[in-house]
């Protein structure tokens, strides 16, 4: 399959096609249901941090009718090997410093091995303070279009995820750096 990117924001990418379901969100559950959604990342276990953003996510993809992303630990290597090199390099993009793009990353991680046709998009976000806790984060996604569209994406199944400590702007401990990598492999 070929891949082409989105005319998004950079924060947002998606390669192949993705489809959006929109609407009015009628008895959406309240974020209070996700454990440690208003928790601050720098002092929350970076699994708690993870387990709530997919809660967040998958609470809004419920909302709307569609299944649950399903939790893949190759998805979530990508993503938390994105994240930390982003702090640490202290950039912010879907292109590495060292030219490598979410493709690229999962190759690496084994995702993209023997499978006929895939899908994939990654959505990025950074926040300090209250601005940097899941349940913000996940607010603003869904207030971008390109970043909701990759939420609701009716053709994604799975999602891995990859906080981080620290910012691209600033190294300190002082807010978060997340990566969302969505994909569905046939």
């Amino acid at each position: 399959m070929t891949s082409r990117r989105l005319p998004l924001k950079l924060t947002v990418l998606a390669v192949v096609g993705c489809s959006l379901v929109a609407g009015p969100v009628a008895g959406s559950a309240s974020a209070a249901v996700c454990a440690g959604s208003d928790a601050n990342p720098v002092e929350t276990p970076r699994k708690e941090i993870a387990r709530s953003t997919v809660c967040l996510l998958n609470q809004e993809r419920s909302g709307r009718g569609l299944r649950d992303l399903r939790l893949n630990p190759r998805l979530s290597k990508a993503a938390r090997t994105h994240s930390l090199d982003m702090v640490a390099k202290r950039y912010f993009d879907h292109v590495s410093k060292g030219g490598r793009d979410v493709v690229d990353r999962l190759r690496r991680t084994g995702y993209l091995a023997k499978v006929r046709s895939w899908t994939v998009g990654e959505n990025l976000a950074w926040g300090s303070g209250d601005r940097g806790t899941p349940k913000q984060i996940v607010k603003a996604w869904m207030k971008s279009a390109g970043h909701r569209h990759n939420v609701l994406s009716s053709r994604f199944r799975e999602i891995g995820i990859g906080t981080m400590i620290g910012t691209p702007a600033n190294r300190a401990p002082q807010g978060a750096t997340y990566t969302t990598t969505f994909g569905a492999r046939g």
